[in-house]
């Protein structure tokens, strides 16, 4: 829809001068009257697997150092990492994992979860991503959801005993070796292979990774090879877990085919601002994966990962010791490194290319951010789980239209139309408010093992509801106005306020809840939370409470504010009105934090 011009920038550099292509909005386009936007891919799209790219991308720059985990003290070049996966995938086909089998890995930033996500494309598995926070009815829940049938965790992270929690979970664990050399857990029936990562483990029924690794080099790998061919563009790769207004997570299923051509168009839009990329955000975060993870996949890239857990002070030396031309992340990790006392000690001004996404960032501290830190340019993305992460990117607009590079979401990615929609699904004019629809390549084949769900969110004609609200401009840049899903976005992270009331509701002395969000200048968004006991319910605290939460929910899902009321405030037909309980809260906490 819009002819593009390219214009070369040249950007100096402490090490090298770095070439960016930067598009140009054509001035002779014909204005948009209505809110529908579409790009053309600007190339052919490629039907491959990630892993069928990343073995010619190996082969062709083996010697190329591609991966850095800082907080591991490991690096590897094309060839290595290459070997470890073609040796941990031999092992998990030697092991009896077949097409379409679900792996899950519960993981923090490490290079065993990087590693499976190359693996799984390998071998035609389905790698399924779960939050190394939660606790042991969540990770119950995910295992039996999409009926994983392995594992890969480790010992502990952090003071999360994770072992304990699966062995608690699975307690069959303990039993001792079975007839089938698989494990038969009564709470997790699908579950057959746990793999720990590390060197030994002394557990029956559970493998140690890096014994795996020998294993697997020593195997023959020419079933490894007629397993990769057999593979299908279209097969499915990803698991990632959403929710929705039920509370219950949903596992949005990605093929490889929509992550690669997705990849693949970001690194064409972002240009070679994006070979040298630090990426703090959780792996089990789509933001993470797409935009960082599989970059190796579709062409040469140095990916550093500065800490196992979310770490400002490593993020700021790997910038700083690795030379990374881009960083990637949610609002809270720019924000805590623009304001960490620390920062001046760190020369971060080999940064080119700041990409914020998880939810919007004004404008000046945007600004504010390209000045002190520094960043030569910032840009947004918008996207979502069920469309592999970015459906639309401000970096459209380059730098000769730098308020829309910062004050929109921009434009959808090359290959994905988007348009903005009344309630009755009809697009809207230019300038009005619309819920976004977006369709194209990315976006899931659905909910896995849900079909009522994927149908309520994907239409017969292959649009996606995403439930947000924006409003288009005559040129198509889009502008983020609000979400219709009740989703708390605290520091990048989705919490759904449904599921933390359940929870708090099953406390005996609770009646009900309603959890909603506040403002927070960290983390942009937090948890709180309105509870009513019992009329017969004898004193009970905030406190007691909270600890009460401590073994069923995550803990960025337990609410930082809680408060204890006698009703809430509703509509007269009996709905909850949350943004105005989120008001009385905010006020309240403005003025207590005055008085101090």
């Amino acid at each position: 829809m819009f002819a593009l011009k390219i214009d070369r920038l040249i950007i100096g550099t402490l090490r090298a001068r770095i070439t960016v292509g930067i598009r140009k909005r054509d001035n002779s386009t014909k204005q948009l009257r209505l809110s529908y936007c579409h790009h053309a891919m600007p190339f052919p799209m490629v039907y491959k697997t990630l892993s069928q790219n990343f073995d010619v991308i190996a082969d062709q720059y083996s010697d190329d150092e591609c991966l850095v985990f800082k907080g591991e003290q490991k690096r590897y070049t094309y060839k290595t990492f290459k070997e470890e996966v073609d040796n941990i995938a031999a092992s998990l086909l030697d092991l009896g994992f077949k097409k379409y089998d679900r792996l899950a890995v519960w993981l923090p930033n490490t290079s065993e979860n990087v590693t499976i996500s190359y693996a799984a494309s390998k071998l035609g598995l389905i790698k399924v991503n779960i939050n190394p926070a939660y606790v042991e009815r969540e990770l119950q829940y995910c295992i039996n959801k999409v009926g994983c049938k392995g594992i890969l965790l480790s010992s502990s992270i952090k003071s999360l005993n994770t072992f304990e929690i699966l062995r608690r979970l699975a307690p069959e664990l303990n039993e001792g070796v079975s007839s089938t050399s698989e494990l038969s857990a009564k709470a997790v029936p699908t579950l057959k292979h746990v793999i720990l990562t590390g060197e030994k483990t002394f557990v029956p029924n559970v493998y140690s990774y890096e014994d795996l690794l020998r294993r697997g080099a020593q195997l023959s790998h020419k079933n490894l090879i007629e397993r990769q061919a057999s593979i299908d563009p279209d097969t499915p790769v990803e698991i990632f877990y959403t929710s929705g207004t039920t509370g219950q997570p949903k596992a949005a299923t990605l093929t490889n085919f929509g992550i690669y051509n997705l990849i693949l168009s970001q690194r064409k839009l972002f240009g070679q601002s994006f070979t040298r990329l630090c990426i703090p955000i959780p792996m089990f975060h789509i933001f993470s994966e797409m935009a960082g993870v599989l970059n190796a996949a579709v062409a040469p890239c140095h990916l550093t990962f500065p800490a196992v857990l979310p770490d400002t002070i490593a993020t700021m030396r790997a910038i700083h010791e690795e030379k990374c031309t881009a960083l990637i992340g949610a609002p809270i990790i720019f924000r805590d490194i623009l304001t960490h006392p620390d920062r001046k000690k760190y020369d971060l001004s080999s940064l080119i290319f700041g990409l914020s996404g998880a939810s919007s960032m004004h404008v000046d501290f945007l600004r504010q951010l390209e000045k002190e830190i520094p960043i030569t340019r910032m840009a947004q993305a918008y996207g979502m789980t069920e469309t592999a992460g970015i459906i639309t990117c401000s970096m459209w607009a380059g730098d000769n239209d730098v308020q829309r590079r910062l004050s929109s979401i921009g434009q959808p990615m090359p290959g994905l139309e988007l348009k903005l929609v009344d309630q009755q699904g009809n697009i809207v004019p230019i300038g009005t408010s619309g819920e976004i629809w977006t369709r194209g390549h990315s976006v899931m084949c659905g909910y896995y093992g849900d079909a009522e769900k994927t149908q309520e969110t994907i239409t017969h004609s292959r649009w996606l509801k995403t439930g947000d609200v924006g409003r288009m401009d005559e040129d198509g840049y889009v502008y983020f106005v609000g979400r219709q899903k009740e989703i708390i976005i605290r520091g990048g992270v989705n919490i759904y306020p449904v599921e933390i009331e359940n929870t708090i509701a099953e406390y005996p002395h609770v009646l009900d809840a309603q959890v909603f969000s506040i403002p927070s200048e960290r983390y942009d968004e937090d948890v709180c939370a309105w509870i009513r006991l019992k009329p017969d319910a004898p004193k009970c605290g905030v406190e007691d409470i909270r600890n009460f939460l401590k073994d069923r929910l995550a803990f960025f899902k337990i609410p930082t504010y809680m408060r204890i009321v006698d009703r809430f405030i509703m509509t007269p037909t009996g709905k909850a009105q949350k943004f105005k309980m989120s008001e009385i809260m905010t006020k309240e906490l403005e003025k207590n934090k005055e008085k101090h």
